[in-house]
Parts: C-alpha cells; sequence; structure tokens
C-alpha cells in the first residue's frame, strides 16, 4: 500500500474544474519504463467485489497447478 497521504477532495475539484485548454502539459515530468514497473494500481472494490477476485484468483492457481502437475 501506499505510505502517502490522502488527498483532500477539494484538491481533486480544483484539478478537475481546470479547461483543457488551461493545463500546461510541460509541467509533467517525462518517464520511463522503470517509472512504472513498481507502480501500484488501484481498484476501486467494495468487500463482495474483493472475495469475488480472491476467489477468481483461488480458482485459477489451482487450475494452473492442476495443468503442470499433468505435463
Amino acid at each position: 500500500m501506499s505510505t502517502r497521504p490522502d488527498k483532500p477532495p477539494e484538491y481533486f475539484d480544483k484539478l478537475l474544474g481546470i479547461r483543457e485548454e488551461k493545463i500546461d502539459y510541460n509541467e509533467i515530468p517525462a518517464t520511463t519504463r522503470a517509472d512504472w514497473e513498481d507502480a501500484e494500481v488501484l481498484l476501486p472494490v467494495n468487500a463482495e467485489e474483493f472475495r469475488a477476485i480472491q476467489q477468481f484468483i483461488r480458482k485459477r492457481r489451482h487450475r494452473r497447478s492442476a495443468e503442470m502437475r499433468a505435463r
């Protein structure tokens, strides 16, 4: 998990209120593939969806394990 503090909703309200033509993309630093290799992907899910994802992963691991044993 990220150790960065969450930004207040007002921060995002201000950013989302900026019109496209007012955005200065020169302020965005260049990135490389290495910058993204350890990036976190956060998916907003509720408890039921999280359990469904866990079940999917368990089933897939079990299926792959069975396939490996069959070889």
